[in-house]
């Protein structure tokens, strides 16, 4: 059976540009701006150049043959470059300088730094770009200094890589950057090139998150991240989802696989990136990659079950960073319920790549794992779909699988699924949410009750948290049943100071089809109909003072 198992803000905004016929990238807490060398034509056969030995690739697909999981699609390679011992300095024209060398990895798809000193001074610019400067990322700046001294970069294309270090006028003060790995990329990176070229991307019947299926999921999707998880010699993708918890406070947690966490060091999750917003805008593939948005860096909160051998495999880890307001994420709801649901979907990056949806309409059957004895997960079959047959892949590990109402109740451990059509049926299965409440151990590193319900209220059930909205008061709720609902819909508070309150009907292209007023504050509720609603999905913002609420509504 197969198994499926840096302080730092980016935000990818790609502009074409007239100097270079490139991509350019540019990352939040970056200046922007090109590298010296390029705005003053300095010749490239000056770059002094260092070489790493390709691996042994044979040697490495017999590995990821024995550990298929998680999707390991890099290895880390050693290196020694530095300011002081490394590198070639040029002077400019103007007074600066500049310092560049070249990072050859023969045959790699592609390739990424990681730093274990990094300290750039005021003023000082470093860049990191591809041979003909299809990609660029930076300026890095003395705004990018952690307090670690730890740094990790985007992937770049191609298999060379080119650090630039611009000195300005009158400085002559230098950094201290000390790289000592790559990632060298041999697979899973069909993202950063063409769709329909030689790079590898996830399989032909994987289903677009922004196709028709993905219509009624366009809350949850936003919560879904990839993870680019560094530990001991390799570099894997996994997929997770930011979490909601009783508080609702916007702490981000982030629910992925044990299994992506097993033989990763504290060190190790400093470094580990995870991506937002990494889709096709549409349901067709796109010719070029898409934007995204990423944060860096983490810390473990719990895990458990062993990664399925025991229990049910989730891992608990918290962002470094809270989310950003310019971020457009969603914190997911969940169930930790032990109840079926009767459809529903999965979001994932199949192969680090693009965002898919695979959906099933049979309801999920409680199993076991494996050798695994206990009724810790959730068997599930995906469907053909309009758009093709979504199903999971190495890097779908971690990834949530929503009930009909769009709560997390499980966490991808493995499956048999593929593109493959003698597997497109074959099931997979997710660690139950319930099960990873509080029942793989006995404290708080072993279970999520702690960190998602620190006041212990019992909640059963937590819906959904967009982000860069302000929040209902600790121990306020609002709530809304049945649901789904014919002719009229009941609108309950607990809580709420406020009095009056503004409502609004939202159809799933985001217009607003009924607006109104109501009057229910404190522990109250309201019966309300919407004249003229046809069937189907939409989602009722409640809005008080201080504070707004978007529940999903369903008329039947």
């Amino acid at each position: 059976m197969r198994l499926k198992r840096y302080y730092q803000v980016i935000i990818l905004i790609f502009i074409s540009l007239t100097i270079w016929p490139s991509q350019r990238i540019f990352s939040q807490l970056s200046s922007g701006g090109w590298p010296a060398s390029a705005t003053w034509s300095l010749p490239d056969n000056d770059i002094s150049r260092v070489s790493v030995a390709a691996p042994d690739l044979e040697a490495i697909r017999v590995e990821d043959e024995r550990f298929p999981t998680p999707y390991r699609f890099a290895v880390i390679l050693p290196v020694d470059i530095s300011i002081e011992k490394s590198g070639t300095w040029e002077q400019l024209p103007e007074g600066g300088r500049v310092w560049r060398v070249e990072v050859d990895a023969p045959g790699a798809l592609a390739t990424a730094a990681y730093f274990d000193i990094f300290r750039i001074p005021e003023g000082g610019k470093l860049f990191l770009y591809n041979e003909n400067k299809t990609q660029v990322i930076g300026a890095y700046t003395e705004a990018n200094n952690s307090p670690g001294g730890q740094f990790a970069t985007e992937l770049i294309a191609g298999e060379k890589l080119i650090l630039e270090y611009d000195q300005p006028a009158g400085s002559d003060v230098l950094p201290s950057i000390h790289l000592y790995a790559i990632d060298y990329a041999y697979r899973g990176v069909g993202f950063l090139y063409p769709y329909g070229s030689s790079a590898e991307t996830a399989g032909t019947c994987e289903v677009n998150v922004n196709c028709p299926e993905g219509d009624n999921w366009q809350f949850e999707k936003k919560g879904v991240c990839r993870l680019k998880i560094k530990k001991a010699s390799g570099t894997y993708w996994c997929s997770g989802s930011l979490l909601n918890n009783a508080r609702r406070d916007h702490t981000p947690y982030v629910l992925t696989a044990d299994h992506c966490l097993q033989g990763a060091t504290v060190s190790d999750l400093l470094e580990w990136i995870f991506y937002f917003e990494f889709e096709a805008p549409g349901c067709p593939n796109p010719g070029t990659l898409p934007g995204y948005k990423s944060i860096t860096g983490a810390t473990m909160k719990a895990h458990g079950g062993d990664a399925g051998d025991t229990g049910s495999d989730f891992c608990l880890i918290l962002l470094n960073e809270n989310i950003p307001g310019t971020f457009d994420v969603f914190f997911n709801g969940w169930s930790r319920k032990d109840t079926t649901s009767p459809s529903g979907v999965g979001i994932h990056h199949p192969g680090g790549d693009i965002k898919k949806i695979s959906t099933y309409d049979q309801p999920l059957i409680t199993s076991n794992y494996v050798s695994n004895p206990n009724p810790c997960h959730w068997k599930v079959t995906w469907i053909q779909t309009v758009s093709g047959h979504g199903v999971t892949e190495g890097g779908s590990s971690g990834s949530p699988i929503f009930d009909s109402k769009g709560r997390i109740v499980g966490t991808l451990t493995g499956g048999d699924s593929s593109c493959d059509p003698s597997n497109l049926d074959s099931p997979d299965y997710y660690g139950k949410f319930s099960w990873s409440w509080d029942r793989n151990g006995s404290d708080s590193t072993k279970r999520l009750m702690d960190w998602l319900d620190p006041d212990s209220t019992g909640v059963f059930i937590l819906e959904g948290l967009q982000s860069g909205v302000p929040v209902l008061p600790h121990g306020a709720s609002i709530m809304l049943f049945p649901n789904p609902f014919t002719e009229s819909v009941t609108l309950k508070t607990e809580g709420i100071s406020e009095n009056s309150g503004s409502l609004e009907v939202i159809n799933l292209t985001g217009i607003t089809v009924w607006s109104g007023s109501v009057n229910i504050g404190g522990s109250s509720s309201v019966s309300l109909s919407f004249p003229g609603l046809s069937q189907g999905m939409y989602f009722l913002r409640v809005t008080f003072p201080g504070s707004v609420s978007t529940l999903k509504m369903i008329r039947q």
